[in-house]
């Protein structure tokens, strides 16, 4: 039986893990709880978080569940690994919009770019989720918030039509995709 006094922060980050990627739910919680919520930023060698690993789970479902458990626990939603990947970097890249729109409940930043100059954003237009980037664009327009740029590379940063509420194919050609 696993004891809260048998798990130190490697171990108990480890076995959050285990527990989430095998969809035990209730094990992950006793296991934040039991470490007082030190490991909620933990990071694995490459400096990635629960949060990162729970928004790139295959199964909606689980991804929601550990990702919203994690955000209420505090998780730092902005939190970059070790190329400046975000949370929501690597659910723009992936098409996840349901954490998406859950990120962006908790305040994730959009204009947060990684070592090659690319925000979450460029990571939706790159993989071709045009649903995230109308999601994206429409959210940070009723906030208030403008996107100057989307890469920082060496290709011209793109105007966001953030009045139309929508991006063109021109405009998304323009995009240094980090993964082509």
């Amino acid at each position: 039986m696993l004891r809260p006094r048998d798990l130190c922060q490697d171990s108990g980050t480890k076995t959050f893990l285990d527990a989430m990627q095998n969809g035990q739910v209730h094990l992950a919680r006793f296991v934040l709880d039991a470490m007082d919520g030190r490991i909620i930023n933990s990071k694995t060698e490459n400096n990635k978080t629960p949060l990162m690993y729970a928004v790139t789970l295959p199964e909606a479902g689980s991804r929601m569940k550990f990702a919203r458990l994690l955000l209420e626990k505090g998780a730092d939603v902005n939190c970059q690994d070790e190329h400046g990947r975000t949370a929501l970097s690597l659910a723009c890249e992936m098409g996840h919009l349901d954490v998406v729109k859950l990120l962006v409940q908790f305040s994730a930043n959009p204009e947060i770019t990684d070592a090659w100059g690319n925000g979450a954003l460029a990571y939706a237009s790159c993989e071709g989720h045009t649903h995230i980037l109308d999601f994206l664009v429409r959210a940070f327009k009723r906030l208030g918030i403008t996107t100057g740029q989307v890469s920082s590379g060496s290709r011209p940063s793109l105007p966001w039509q953030v009045s139309s509420g929508q991006l063109n194919q021109e405009q998304s050609k323009h995009l240094r995709c980090p993964l082509s």
